[in-house]
């Protein structure tokens, strides 16, 4: 006697004649789903899905051995649920423990969700589920399941009652189809860890040229720095050699002069005390009219009064291009590169002198410099520095627009601890917060064409680093900027 489950099988998959080619046997262990609301539904898909038929009736297991082949073992894993939301359960604890169903079985017709609810609630969870939607209605609503469903590769449509032949090769054609799209998504999850992987490389890669293209450009900086500090130092020291000869060639006069004056100015004054013996002698009244007469002519009593005054005027500008001279020498200091103690104080009252012209007409120059000890260093790419920032400064003046009212640049030095800090500060206009992070950008300027070249606080922050310093400011526009140049007393640490 045959039980249910026999009955089943011989309503739904009549007997089989003739032979067939056996299906190719899918990977052991696939698992599917069953979702319906019949059992014999259930009893049937499992038996179908049994790729042998050890321990069964034989008439039974011929007709398996006919549809589905002979291997061994069970090359499906059935589980079943008897409504969607007990499906969409099993579908959530395969995605959690990482056995997955491929297929899924479900009724078109089922108390509480329908096939198509269920469908669309397991595809939330795993979109890859390859679905099944059996039914035994003639009239199926298929613009409302085309509706709900879409368009998708991984639904069909199976109609009851189906042959067993039918099932098991839509069965291992989904089956395969699966493991495809899987072993796909698995490649291509391998190649998207690849990509990334290289990703991060070319990333690597970017920084690193990167790192040396600013190595480069800081290098091509410290080069110009060079070639700019030895060509300045050349030049002030040819200035200063053409300018000492004319100097020396003028102050011998004027020392001459000097003295021929005091001897001329000892005549006249002689020649005033002997007015009266002159009037006394015969015919010294018409000497003397014509000696008054010339007196009068060369105005002699003003050049008396003005010669010492004109010639101190001359000394003391002969003075100042002296000093100018003197200022631009140790300004330069050609040919210098070694690193040594140096008065900063100094340096920065010959670059004030040198600026001068800069500022002259704009701003005053206010001096607070406190004593503070010898530097280790280069003072004349330091004053270069001061240079750059006294004249960026009086420019900062100048663009106030405001011509009659001028300014002021105030330069301080203090100590603080193992270092040293140089301020130089403006009251020009300040500068904008939309340029502020890109002041020390190679070529950046704010300047009219011929006034800058956007790099000379490129230069002066080099400088400063290759000195172990550190140069910062801080601004308010309408108020000013103020640069602080921050050195260690010791000089730059030995690599």
């Amino acid at each position: 006697m045959l039980d249910e489950r026999d009955l089943a099988l011989r309503q739904l998959a009549p007997a089989c004649s003739g032979s067939s080619p056996a299906p190719a046997t899918p990977t052991p262990g696939t698992r599917v789903l069953v979702i319906d609301d019949n059992e014999k539904i259930h009893l049937v898909l499992r038996a179908l899905l049994r790729a042998g038929g050890r321990g069964r009736p034989a008439e039974r297991g011929v007709c398996e051995r006919e549809l589905f082949g002979s291997s061994a073992g069970e090359a499906f894993v059935v589980d079943g649920a008897r409504c969607g939301e007990d499906g969409l359960k099993k579908v959530c604890g395969a995605m959690s423990d990482g056995r997955r169903f491929a297929i899924a079985f479900i009724d078109l017709c089922m108390p509480g969700w329908d096939g198509v609810e269920t469908t669309e609630r397991v595809w939330e969870v795993d979109p890859d589920l390859q679905v099944v939607l059996v039914t035994g209605s003639a009239d199926v609503p298929w613009a409302e399941i085309r509706r709900r469903v879409g368009f998708r590769d991984n639904f069909l449509v199976l109609k009851k009652p189906f042959e067993p032949v039918e099932v098991r090769q839509i069965v291992q054609a989904l089956a395969r189809k699966w493991e495809l799209n899987s072993a796909v998504a698995e490649r291509i999850n391998q190649l998207e860890d690849r990509l990334l992987a290289r990703n991060v490389e070319l990333e690597l890669l970017a920084e690193r040229l990167q790192r040396e293209a600013a190595e480069r450009a800081r290098m091509e900086v410290e080069l110009q720095v060079s070639h700019k500090l030895e060509a300045v130092g050349q030049l002030a020291s040819g200035i200063a050699h053409e300018i000492n000869t004319p100097i020396q060639y003028v102050s011998d006069s004027l020392h001459f002069l000097q003295s021929a004056s005091r001897d001329m100015r000892a005549l006249i004054e002689a020649y005033r005390a002997e007015r009266a013996v002159i009037e006394a002698a015969p015919a010294g009244a018409e000497a003397l009219a014509r000696l008054s007469e010339a007196e009068d002519a060369a105005d002699l009593e003003y050049v008396d009064e003005a010669l010492p005054k004109a010639m101190q005027r001359v000394f003391g500008g002969l003075e100042t291009v002296a000093t100018l001279v003197r200022s631009m020498n140790e300004f330069a200091h050609p040919g210098q590169r070694e690193l040594a103690p140096a008065d900063l104080r100094r340096g920065i009252e010959n670059t004030v002198t040198v600026a001068r012209n800069a500022y002259k007409y704009v701003a005053d120059v206010v001096l607070e410099l406190e004593e503070i000890p010898l530097v280790t260093s280069n003072p004349g790419e330091l004053n270069q520095v001061f240079l750059n920032l006294i004249v960026n400064a009086a420019h900062a003046i100048a663009d106030r627009g405001d011509p009659e009212l001028r300014g002021t640049i105030t330069l301080r030095t203090a100590s603080d601890g193992d270092s040293v800090v140089i301020s130089i500060s403006d009251t020009g206009c300040g500068i904008p917060q939309a340029v502020r992070d890109r002041i020390f950008e190679p070529f950046f300027t704010t300047k009219e064409v011929g006034r800058g070249t956007g790099q000379g606080l490129v230069i002066a922050r080099s400088i400063v680093q290759q000195h172990g310093g550190s140069l910062s400011f801080e601004t308010e526009c309408g108020k000013g900027t103020t640069f602080f140049i921050r050195l260690p007393v010791g000089g730059p640490e030995s690599p």
